[in-house]
């Protein structure tokens, strides 16, 4: 089995410019996950919290959030005799928040179900008394005797695998506005959807995550996704997530954005689209580290319009200006090994794809790169 090195796969590179490449455009279906039954059960019901002001202790019945004022509902008797129900609201301050005296009774319990590893116990618990708080998100987060609980059940149902259930809540709750510790459970979601490969849902949380000011640490997560999205062919759905990221990242990292942004409309099949966005970026100097990106940009641009020799030619400048440690290089060799598939070059395109896979093992281009490898003829496999 002939199997490169590095350093004489790009001797061999250089002397063989055939063709090819094959990729496919997967979309992604955005679609809300089946209705929750335990919101259905429990979100809508009051939240009984009591109000100590100055020794005067009442029990109030807060049913809503609305106008960033809190809503009771108080009974109210008439002189006769006659009761009804009123509504009142009461703005949110520190002061207030001083004055509400709000447990869980089930909290430490469930705190003892998830040190012994029973997250599901824990959610199970937690359920009941936390669901009725989410419509409560937005109150300021020094009312922390409610967020922590809710936090709480959301983290418990991410380690438990009830994913479809986490979401649910995380997209009940206004990420942008709300404490940073609520995108955090959002990033633990994230990672879950990755480890698991639900690409689709990956995508659809990815897009709850906001950028803007105090949220700029949510950035380097919502690359990673980017990344692993593309890496698995969502490319449609790479696209609003580059665009989002454009919109708040600096000067500098910005021409890094802009590439993967266009290489993603190209992979998406969407030319037309990235032509202007391809025309404004200005070539790198050889010697910059985003001029193999650039290449792949353009390599896998030519590949589309099926000019595929001048595509593993632009493939083949970039590769040899590229450091393995670059992130794109995984992606760069899988294109160019597909590029002498199409020019029924099968062997070398196996020693391409084998580099890959030696150097690469935890790349996503490494799994397709292993699906390429098994579709090869029976006698290359052989080889």
């Amino acid at each position: 089995m002939t199997h490169f090195q590095p350093a004489t796969l790009r001797q061999s590179l250089l002397s063989n410019y055939p063709v090819g490449l094959l990729l496919f455009t997967l979309l992604v279906p955005f679609v809300l996950s089946a209705e929750n039954p335990y919101w259905k059960q429990f979100g809508n019901e009051p939240v009984f919290i009591e109000q100590n002001n100055n020794g005067n202790r009442q029990m109030l019945k807060f049913v809503a959030y609305r106008n960033n004022m809190l809503v009771a509902q108080l009974k109210m008797t008439d002189r006769d005799g006659r009761s009804s129900i009123a509504e009142v609201s009461q703005p949110v301050s520190e002061s207030m928040v001083k004055t509400l005296n709000f447990q869980i009774k089930s909290l430490p319990q469930a705190y003892q179900l998830i040190d012994s590893g029973n997250h599901l116990g824990a959610a199970k618990r937690l359920r009941p008394k936390v669901y009725p708080l989410i419509k409560f998100h937005r109150v300021p987060e020094s009312f922390i005797q409610l967020h922590q609980p809710v936090r709480l059940l959301i983290k418990s149902l991410i380690n438990a695998g009830e994913l479809a259930e986490a979401e649910d809540l995380i997209q009940r709750i206004e990420l942008d506005q709300v404490d940073f510790k609520y995108s955090e459970n959002t990033q633990s979601l994230l990672l879950k959807y990755q480890e698991v490969e639900d690409f689709e849902s990956l995508a659809r949380v990815a897009k709850l995550l906001p950028v803007q000011g105090d949220y700029s640490a949510n950035l380097s997560p919502l690359i990673e996704v980017a990344d692993a999205l593309r890496g698995a062919g969502y490319y449609d759905a790479v696209v609003p997530l580059y665009r989002t990221i454009q919109q708040v990242v600096d000067p500098v990292a910005k021409r890094n954005i802009d590439l993967w942004h266009a290489y993603s409309l190209i992979l998406a099949n969407r030319l037309e689209e990235a032509a202007p966005l391809i025309n404004s970026i200005e070539e790198p100097k050889p010697n910059d580290p985003l001029f193999s990106l650039y290449k792949l940009l353009y390599g896998s641009r030519m590949h589309r319009l099926g000019n595929y020799n001048e595509a593993l030619d632009t493939l083949t400048r970039g590769f040899v200006r590229a450091q393995t440690s670059y992130s794109w290089v995984p992606e760069m060799l899988y294109l160019i090994g597909d590029c002498y598939l199409r020019a029924q070059e099968p062997i070398a395109a196996k020693n391409v794809w084998l580099e890959i896979v030696a150097l690469y093992p935890a790349s996503p281009w490494a799994k397709r790169t292993n699906e390429a490898l098994n579709a090869l003829p029976k006698t290359e496999q052989a080889l």
